[in-house]
Formats: C-alpha cells, structure tokens, sequence
C-alpha cells in the first residue's frame, strides 16, 4: 500500500492545472487559427473587388471620353479599398501579436509549472 504525500498530492493538483491551462492555450490557438482563416477570406474578397475596380477603371478608360472625372472617381474608390484594407491588416497583425504575446506568456508559465512538478515527483522517488 502506498502512502500520498502532501508534496504529491500538491506535485499531482499541479500537473492537473497545467493540463487545463494548456487546453485553454490551445482554445485561443484555434480562435486565432480561425481569425487567419477569416481574415483570409476577407482579404480574397478584398482582391476580388481591387481587380474589378481595376477592371472597370480600364473599360472606362477606353470608352469615355469625358473620362477624368469617372477615372478619378475609380481612383478614389480604389484608394478607399486599399485604405480599408491597410486598417484591417493593421488590426489583424497587432490582434495576432497581442495573442502571441499572451500565448508565449502562457506557455512559459505552463512550462515553468510542468518542470516544477516534474522535480518535485522526482525528488520524491
């Protein structure tokens, strides 16, 4: 019959909040991985609509004569998608860095905990 110690029981409670804490780092890890894929697809559809403003301001072109003013209408619209997409790459790359940062933070208290408990377990053996 063996006997738990308290250093045990406190080595096993340990190792049992790293594993709910390294589940929660890979919940956030998949929410960023669906974050990318959203922004992904938003970024295709922003590609989308630059090639038909590209695509229209060159059919325009040719067809217009009194085309400065529809030309420099495409050239306003196409600046103003390029702007918002600029401010959602912005976003995105400073919400990833702002996941990285905590993802690192945890995982280096996760790792700091795992080696802890692992010395305690085998300094009792």
């Amino acid at each position: 019959m063996s006997v738990i110690t308290k250093q045990q029981k406190a080595a096993i409670k340990s190792y049992a909040t790293f594993q709910i804490e390294w589940k929660s780092v890979l919940k956030q890890q998949k929410k960023l991985e669906q974050a990318l894929r959203a922004y992904k697809s938003a970024l295709d559809a922003l590609a989308a609509q630059t090639a038909k403003a590209e695509l229209l301001l060159d059919s325009e072109i040719k067809e217009a004569d009194d085309g400065q003013e529809q030309l420099l209408n495409a050239t306003r619209q196409m600046q103003e998608t390029q702007m918002s997409f600029n401010l959602q790459y912005l976003q995105l790359q400073s919400r990833m860095q702002s996941e990285n940062r905590s993802y690192t933070a945890v995982s280096n208290i996760m790792k700091t905990k795992h080696d802890t408990v692992k010395n305690s377990i085998a300094n009792i053996r």
